[in-house]
């Protein structure tokens, strides 16, 4: 199991979300925060492993370009 941290970089993700009008629920684009690996729990072992994430912040970028305008 890997954990994620948000960190402020912004990215835009098509997920559902309820708006405040109505109270319907609605799936769109939005825009969120992107996140990074920072450790990983060993289930066999019951430890904490450290993650590799030599693209540092621009890993949390890796969905920002699925919903750009083409």
């Amino acid at each position: 199991m890997v954990f994620y941290k948000s960190i402020p970089v912004i990215i835009k993700v098509k997920t559902t979300h309820v708006r405040k009008i109505g109270g319907r629920i609605f799936r769109s684009i939005i825009k969120d925060y992107g996140d990074i690996p920072v450790a990983r729990y060993n289930a066999i072992s019951r430890a904490w492993e450290p993650v590799d994430n030599p693209r540092g912040r621009a890993y949390a970028l890796r969905n920002a370009l699925r919903y750009r305008r083409k």
